[in-house]
């Protein structure tokens, strides 16, 4: 059931083409199999076009083409994953834009403005001007690609140079035609999905929002934010894949020094996780304030009440045997606890849990290149002996 009318998958030329070839369910989303039929088409169709040219010209050029990663990290994986993922996506979106309404965090009388972001949002996902611009991009970045990847190397699947000219293959004019622009498309498609919902929670964090500092999930209410990160694990996930795949290639074409691959692989993690982290910043200042508002009043409060406490019982000379019962320890318990929360408040909403999951999906594909160039046996090695 869903909680919204908002939705960042629905919508758009491309979804109306695959609910034309019929790999859209009722309820408007991707069906189980679309990521296969999908990848499978786009690794294929340079695959035939390969395994027929080496036939018909008697070469062995074409036949790379399936020992290249970067061609199952792209048009098998990446392809598979961006889709594949888009149906639990759009459920824990919709959790999401439903929360700010369900739990009351909008403020009354500002519901009109909630909707209208939500409308707008919805309308840029699906918009056709956007997936247009979004395909032109995919097509022109295919060709740079596929010429870049022909001058690096001279001699590959996707073509060669003849007189300083690049001509490309039978499986090369497929990939720069179909499978990289699509593999691109969807991509492109992801990051403009990301840069929606980062312009929705902007706008979300300009509404009134009626957040406490003593909530329990230590976010002022914002808490459920830490959702977010999940949502987009599987496009961060293909990307780090297409990274690990890329880097391999590049390995064979030429050895990076060991201090180089261990800051470039640390900067991609540090900078995807910042990246895709940064869209809740929007809720930082206003979380902010909230906590020193907060740490002023309550402490106020506790200081009040805590000097009552000592006039009460320390300082008169009541028995001590009178507090057996009484209200007035609890009193002070509460009070610490609840300063306490307040201390202990996030200004950004995001939890431990959601940041190493992230992390994994985004160092998990990079352990191939961990692997090529130091061996599992050398690391389970230097394990060993840092346990002795």
């Amino acid at each position: 059931m869903r909680h919204s009318n908002f939705s960042l998958v629905v919508g758009g030329p491309f979804h109306r083409l695959l609910r034309r070839v019929g790999l859209i369910a009722e309820d408007g989303l991707p069906r189980v199999h679309a990521a296969v039929v999908v990848a499978a088409l786009a690794w294929a169709v340079p695959a035939a076009l390969a395994a027929i040219q080496s036939v018909v010209e008697g070469t062995d050029v074409g036949w790379r083409y399936f020992s290249d990663a970067t061609v199952y990290a792209r048009y098998v994986i990446a392809i598979a994953v961006m889709l594949a993922t888009e149906r639990s996506a759009d459920g824990r979106l919709d959790l999401l834009v439903g929360q700010f309404r369900r739990a009351g965090l909008v403020e009354p009388g500002y519901d009109a403005e909630y909707k209208a972001a939500l409308q707008r949002a919805d309308r840029q996902s699906s918009s056709t001007i956007a997936e247009s611009v979004i395909l032109l991009g995919a097509f022109a970045m295919a060709q740079i690609g596929v010429g870049s990847a022909i001058e690096t190397a001279g001699a590959t699947w996707e073509g060669a140079l003849v007189d300083e000219s690049k001509v490309l293959s039978w499986p090369g004019l497929a990939a720069a035609f179909f499978s990289t622009p699509l593999f691109l498309f969807l991509g492109f498609r992801w990051v403009w999905r990301f840069v929606v919902w980062s312009l929705l929670l902007f706008h979300f964090s300009r509404l009134p929002l009626r957040l406490t500092p003593m909530h329990p999930d230590r976010s002022a209410g914002l808490g459920f934010l830490s959702i977010y990160p999940s949502i987009f694990t599987g496009f961060v996930f293909s990307l780090s894949c297409v990274m690990a795949a890329t880097t391999l290639k590049q390995m064979q074409f030429g050895d990076i020094p060991r201090e180089e691959l261990a800051s470039m692989l640390l900067g991609w993690i540090v900078f995807m996780v910042v990246l895709f982290l940064g869209p809740l910043v929007v809720f930082v200042h206003k979380l902010r304030t909230i906590r020193d508002d907060a740490l002023l009043e309550y402490g106020r409060l506790a200081n009040r009440h805590h000097l009552a406490f000592d006039r009460s019982w320390i300082a008169s000379d009541r028995d001590g045997e009178e507090l057996l019962g009484s209200p007035d320890p609890s009193s002070v318990s509460d009070l610490n606890a609840g300063v306490q929360i307040v201390h202990e408040m996030r200004i950004f909403p995001v939890d431990r849990f959601a940041l190493m999951q992230l992390a994994a999906a985004i160092g998990v594909p990079l352990l191939a290149v961990v692997l090529a160039r130091v061996p599992l046996i050398d690391i389970a090695a230097r394990l060993g002996l840092g346990l002795l």
